[in-house]
């Protein structure tokens, strides 16, 4: 086929390195045994035992704490074939085919962005991280997931696949997840730890609670709704 498509003018491309994504259906269209949840964490659990090195693997655990107590068997044979067959680690994954994903050593603070006076977090609203999105504020439930992120180095906050960008420039715009964009000077925070403002460095607003959506007004110390911690922060890494 390939000498077929060079000889009517065609091009056959070759790619070293693909990313594969899923397009999830509304159900699945086979059983788990009646247990979904511990079949998915057992095979998310299984997964990280085999690639991820002992930093990578704690900080698997942070995101997904639930799996932590699932039993996930025995996975020396996979490790075994895994250096038979001299693959790359982990770490040639994250340089080479997904760069804009930050190890933790990468980040200035993890986890849960948390409400300092109150018990509400940053949420993806309960989307799987869809582009677009505005952020939401839900009770912190601890269980790592939709409510996860990365204050990475550069000052741009991710989660799984997008980061935070404020759409529009006047209080009251909102605050939502999207591609990351190297070109864009709208993807910046800074972290006060004076004053626990998270502050959009293009605009100069600060992080705000408006209900149960996320977005930036003018920046008020007397407003606790302005005030956020983070869940894990790392004393060699300062905010």
């Amino acid at each position: 086929s390939s000498g077929i498509n060079a000889e009517y003018g065609g091009e056959q491309w070759i790619s070293p390195c693909s990313k594969v994504a899923h397009v999830f259906r509304p159900k699945h269209p086979y059983s788990f045994g009646g247990d979904n949840f511990n079949v998915v964490m057992k095979n998310y659990k299984r997964n990280a035992l085999v690639w991820f090195d002992e930093s990578q693997l704690e900080f698997f655990f942070k995101w997904k704490p639930q799996a932590i107590p699932v039993d996930a068997g025995d996975v020396s044979e996979r490790v075994a074939l895994k250096e038979k067959n001299h693959c790359k680690k982990f770490d040639y994954f994250l340089k080479e085919v997904w760069p804009s994903m930050p190890e933790e050593k990468d980040c200035l603070a993890t986890g849960e962005i948390k409400g300092l006076n109150d018990n509400y977090c940053l949420d993806n609203a309960g989307s799987s991280d869809t582009h677009g999105q505005q952020l939401g504020l839900y009770g912190c439930h601890k269980m790592g997931n939709n409510q996860f992120w990365m204050y990475r180095k550069d000052h741009r906050i991710m989660g799984l696949l997008y980061v935070f960008e404020v759409l529009g420039k006047t209080p009251g715009s909102s605050l939502n997840l999207v591609w990351i964009d190297y070109n864009s000077n709208l993807q910046f925070f800074d972290y006060d730890t004076r004053t626990s403002h998270l502050v959009h460095r293009a605009t100069g607003l600060c992080v705000d609670r408006d209900g149960n959506k996320a977005v930036v007004n003018i920046c008020n110390e007397a407003a606790v709704s302005q005030q956020w911690t983070f869940q894990y922060t790392y004393p060699d890494r300062p905010l």
